[in-house]
């Protein structure tokens, strides 16, 4: 995943942060999210934002959630 989002940053030429709950959920591997869905949800980013940097976080269960999960989000931000 590492290198799909260095691939992107060099496409459109912008800086992609990692939240640190995302490098954990990636690093813990309970990142719910595929690659490919990581992709698309960086390009709509980028391409609804070209003038923005991005943020990638999470949205993650808590202990009342019968399974754990971490979804990525991605956030435009001041660059």
């Amino acid at each position: 995943m590492i290198s799909m989002i260095n691939d992107l940053k060099k496409k459109y030429g912008i800086s992609i942060f990692e939240g640190e709950n995302f490098k954990q959920a990636m690093y813990n591997s309970r990142l719910t999210d595929s690659q490919e869905q990581l992709r698309e949800k960086i390009e709509l980013g980028a391409k609804h934002y070209p003038e923005k940097d991005l943020l990638i976080g999470t949205f993650e269960s808590d202990e009342t959630s019968p399974e754990p999960f971490a979804y990525a989000v991605v956030i435009p931000v001041q660059g």
